[in-house]
């Protein structure tokens, strides 16, 4: 008889943590584990994340060995590009020609191929069987089918499964997903990579094609999962680690390295500071950010000592210089993504972070597959002169970014979050949470801010804190160049965190975010 393995491991529904458990139970590690919790959230979640999404994951052997796997999706090739937008002044947010290559189901592949010790099908179980059988409809989930409720209920393939009577279902109703069922079955059937090349492949591109989505069996076919190296930065006593461009990951290393260059890399950093300095890096990553393999991204520079102090500089002026900021309108969809983050008693240690995008996604749902299709492609831009202007086979900048953060004492953790564009920015205030001390359950819980807004057409010129947040920290936020907006404690809008810890000698805990549904494994 197998024995259970020993792990910590956290994730924003608690279908997730049961699958994780099961698998756990039978032997599986960390890495078999966070895949059959984020295939359990491609059925329970699908607002956040699907098969038909994107997935990037980062992961660290016992031997310290760290690759990212990074799972996102190229532009499909079955329309013109011009052709296809030449009515449209900007990236449409939803819609099928939002739609890119869906990567997630290549990077699970990827990461039990390389890494997990359990076979596939056994991995996928739980999620087939919650999608066969039924699952009750979470908090989150019943929130945001009320919330886009006419937009969501005229696609047919969302109506017929998830709005019940013609009304969107409600929280503990069952849900039976046959289709996203039988996809899940033939996948753990034929293999994952069926879904590029495969029966499930056939099905799904007769079915996007009907849908209008611009891609074709070849672009799945030339879809290839990318292992690299991670980029990495150390700051005071924690060395953190994070996944390049195509990712966003870089603007964290900037904040952090900026804070060390002028002496704020504390958890007492001034808000206003802070505030001034993640407005600037989310404007240099819309700038700068793109496909590496198509475009060159100069992280090396914006990551020089140089650039940092003068970037940590320019944060201090702005805070203290009292002038309103210029606003920049950021159409751009909320941040809906999830993640799993787990380490084993082995050390073996996975962030994985995956989405659909926008609520929904591209608010379609193919209906012979039964897969929530993501807008990833909404990222895109249409300025010629942008490194990041949508074109055939090119994946675009991305939100996604796992994080390891190494502790100079041997302690390993997982780090992950939603929040869209603003996941550099929590990730931020997690590592200050964690600098003065927190638990993982303490910094996922502790209040933050979010410069900017998440949802789609917001402006860049504001500031979206908690109404928890300190009262010196309100304060500055207050005083600072951008207008505050006060929401509630422990608001959905402030992301959705998760971490996962494991000593030297062996001690694991974890802290999932109560903003979510989630909870965490400790066995």
């Amino acid at each position: 008889m197998t024995s259970s393995r020993r792990m910590a491991l956290a994730a924003p529904q608690l279908d997730a943590v049961e699958a994780a458990r099961e698998i756990a139970s039978v032997g599986g590690n960390a890495v078999d584990a966070a895949v059959a919790a984020a295939a359990v959230l491609a059925v329970v979640y699908p607002h956040m994340c699907s098969a038909g999404g994107d997935m990037i994951a980062l992961v660290r052997t016992p031997d310290g060995e760290e690759i990212v796997v990074n799972a996102s999706g190229a532009y499909g090739s079955a329309r013109d590009v011009d052709e296809l937008f030449a009515d449209a002044a900007a990236m449409p947010i939803v819609g099928e020609r939002t739609v890119s290559v869906p990567g997630a189901v290549s990077g699970w592949a990827a990461l039990l191929e390389r890494w997990g010790s359990l076979p596939p099908a056994q991995v996928l179980a739980p999620a087939i069987r919650l999608a066969s059988e039924g699952m009750l409809v979470a908090p989150g989930l019943a929130d945001a089918l009320e919330e886009d409720a006419e937009a969501l209920a005229a696609d047919p393939g969302i109506r017929s499964v998830f709005f019940p009577g013609g009304r969107p279902a409600p929280v503990g109703a069952l849900v039976r997903q046959p289709e996203l069922a039988r996809t899940l079955h033939g996948l753990a059937t034929d293999g994952l990579e069926s879904f590029y090349a495969g029966p499930t492949a056939l099905r799904l591109v007769d079915g996007l094609s009907a849908l209008g989505v611009p891609i074709r069996a070849e672009d799945l076919l030339a879809h290839r999962v990318s292992l690299e190296e991670p980029l990495r930065g150390t700051f005071g006593p924690f060395t953190v680690s994070t996944a390049g461009p195509n990712s966003q990951g870089f603007s964290l290393l900037r904040t952090l390295g900026a804070l060390e260059a002028i002496g704020h890399a504390r958890a007492d950093v001034e808000a206003d500071v802070l505030a001034e300095l993640l407005l600037s890096a989310d404007r240099l990553r819309d700038a700068e950010l793109a496909d590496p393999h198509v475009v060159p991204v100069d992280v090396a520079g914006m990551l020089d000592s140089r650039a940092l102090r003068a970037a940590g500089e320019s944060a201090i002026a702005a805070a203290r210089g009292g002038e309103r900021r210029d606003s920049i309108a950021t159409a751009r969809p909320a941040g809906d993504t999830v993640a799993v983050c787990a380490v084993d008693a082995e050390g073996l240690t996975v962030s994985l972070i995956q989405s659909v995008f926008h609520s929904f996604g591209a608010q379609l749902l193919e209906p012979s597959t039964g897969l929530v299709l993501h807008n990833r492609a909404a990222f895109f831009s249409l300025d010629p002169s942008s490194p990041n202007r949508v074109a055939v086979g090119k994946r675009p900048a991305h939100t996604l970014m796992p994080v390891l953060v190494t502790h100079s004492d041997g302690t390993i953790a997982a780090h992950g979050t939603m929040g869209g564009k603003a996941q550099a920015q929590i990730h931020a205030q997690l590592i200050l949470r964690v600098l003065e001390g927190a638990t993982p359950l303490g910094a996922v819980t502790a209040p933050r801010f979010v410069v900017g807004g998440m949802d789609a057409g917001s402006s860049d010129d504001r500031v979206f804190a908690e109404a928890d947040l300190e009262p010196e920290r309100l304060e500055l936020l207050r005083r600072g160049s951008m207008a505050l907006v006060v929401g509630e404690r422990g608001d959905a809008s402030a992301g959705h965190s998760m971490i996962a810890r494991r000593t030297p000698g062996g001690v694991l805990s974890a802290g999932a975010d109560p903003r979510s549904d989630g909870g965490v494994l400790l066995l």
